[in-house]
């Protein structure tokens, strides 16, 4: 018998993940530099800035792109350094198997992260580099899952339905549009011949706060100007600026109570030279991430009082929001000059941090934060220029949530970075930015197929008395007997409203009249 039709159909709808997947892109390109910049002896240094792609999302398919900016750092054939800007694109596609029971185009959200796992080049002519990067980036959807519930042979109007709430994270994501900041350095009264050889941005994310479609932001953009006097016998120095700005990034669907977080790229540094004063204009672009709890209705169990019935449940995984932190933190480290690769007689002209590894752990309502980066330091020995990279490690412990964390968005940024010699040691001194949103989950037992069929016919017995077992509950005692609980209640001295399937429904009771 089965009679089923949608007007006998319950529907759960359920905020979830379509898709999590990690894709590995590599990247490669062969540059040429402009007639204007000097030929190139060595390469120094190649970093990698990825702009947040543009998404398309189709039937079985999402593809993403957008553009890489090479800032190129290398020693010329006149001992000096000089810096190139070179821009690629990349791209690549994620297959998306959208099952049955997920509700297309409505709700979509597609959260993107992609950071340059591995940057490198070499020179193969004096005006001519190769360069690879591999990309590495997780793409995330979410959507809504339509969990039905099936009822077989059911005859009746209304049947006794137990009832049940569960918290379920919303995720939401989004970028803005690109913001130009300007600022200006006044230079010392030695600015005669003053060359800015290479500029360099990270984006400080101080605030967020959600708004009604938007996270606002607050924060900074520290600037790193590599400096030298042409002509001069001096080392390249740094000149540092921070450029404050404010935004809003829209993100859909987002509410004043979501927890956010938020980070940025800083691209298309320029710098000019002019009047004395270093004249500076960077592009940003920010990402940011929400996430909220909301209630779940969902039924437990269902029977009819004029029918017998058989369930079928399945328990659910569900996500739930837990914490959004932003901070930033200073480390300290220091390690012999042997260790580090470098010699006594050079000298670190620049420092730069990539974080290479990052795990997050929740120890006693705490978030520890324990990663590592990799230092690569510009070096300037008596008549050579050359490169050292170097690993450190780090902790940052910050106040977490309760609840286990089984998923998580982290995201380092180094703001700032200097070296020092110490004797025969080489100390780091830098300010790392942090951003975390963490998720837990937890498991719920719904119903999702009830069959029914006739009753055997009664005996005639004018009432029934029932004595529960000890894992009885109101609402197993109810089913059993085919009675309303509403009934059950009214007929017997149970105190106040029970919740129908707690284990202490039926405390103090030793029998039922059913």
């Amino acid at each position: 018998m089965d009679n089923y039709s949608k007007k006998d159909m319950g529907c759960v709808r359920v905020p979830a993940a379509l898709c999590d997947r990690t894709v590995i892109t590599e990247l490669g390109a062969d540059f040429s530099l402009p007639d204007y910049q000097p030929e190139m002896k060595r390469l120094l240094r190649v970093r990698a800035t990825v702009s947040p792609p543009d998404k398309y999302i189709g039937v079985g398919n999402a593809e993403f792109s957008g553009n890489v900016d090479y800032c190129i750092l290398y020693a010329g054939n006149d001992g000096a350094m000089y810096c190139a800007n070179q821009t690629g694109e990349y791209r690549f596609s994620v297959p998306v198997e959208m099952g049955a029971d997920f509700e297309l185009g409505d709700g979509l959200i597609c959260d993107v992260e992609s950071v340059p796992d591995m940057t490198g080049g070499r020179v193969i002519a004096p005006r001519r580099l190769s360069l690879k990067c591999r990309l590495r980036s997780r793409v995330r959807l979410y959507g809504t899952r339509l969990i039905e519930e099936k009822l077989i042979g059911l005859q009746e109007e209304n049947p006794e339905r137990l009832r049940g709430s569960a918290e379920c994270a919303q995720i939401f994501a989004g970028t803005g549009e690109a913001m130009q900041l300007a600022d200006e350095i006044v230079c010392d009264t030695q600015a005669d011949h003053l060359r800015v050889i290479c500029a360099e941005g990270q984006v400080f994310v101080s605030e967020t706060s959600a708004g009604s479609g938007c996270v606002n932001c607050r924060g900074e953009v520290a600037l790193k100007l590599l400096c030298c006097r042409d002509g001069s016998q001096e080392l390249p120095y740094l000149q540092t600026r921070r450029i404050p700005f404010s935004g809003s990034v829209p993100v859909d669907g987002v509410e004043v109570n979501c927890d956010c977080q938020a980070s940025g790229v800083c691209s298309d540094p320029v710098v000019t030279v002019e009047d004395g004063r270093i004249l500076c204009e960077v592009s940003v672009r920010l990402s940011a991430r929400a996430q909220r709890n909301i209630a779940v209705a969902y039924t437990k169990d269902l029977y009819s009082t004029r029918m017998a019935s058989e369930s079928k449940q399945e328990t659910i995984v569900l996500p739930t929001a837990l914490k959004c932190v932003s901070g930033n933190f200073s480390l300290g480290y220091t390690l012999p000059l042997e260790e580090a690769g470098i010699r006594n007689d050079q000298t670190v002209v620049d420092l730069s941090l990539i974080p290479t590894s990052l795990t997050l752990e929740s120890e006693n309502g705490k978030y520890v934060l324990n990663g590592r980066c990799r230092a690569t330091a510009i070096l300037c020995g008596e008549s050579d220029i050359s490169v050292q990279d170097f690993e450190l490690t780090f902790s940052y412990e910050t106040e977490g949530a309760s609840g286990e964390v089984t998923d998580y968005d982290v995201c380092v940024t180094p703001i700032s970075c200097r070296a020092r010699m110490d004797g025969e040691r080489i100390g780091v001194d830098a300010e790392l930015a942090v951003s975390i949103a963490t998720r837990g989950q937890s498991e719920v037992e719904l119903l999702r197929e009830a069959t029914f069929c006739e009753l055997p016919a009664s005996r005639g017995a004018s009432y029934t008395i029932c004595y529960p077992a000890p894992d009885d509950t109101l609402w197993s005692v109810a089913k059993r007997y085919h009675r309303a609980v509403s009934d059950i209640t009214s007929a017997n001295p149970i105190a106040g409203s029970p919740v129908a399937d707690a284990p202490d429904s039926l405390d103090g009771i030793h029998y039922l009249l059913v």
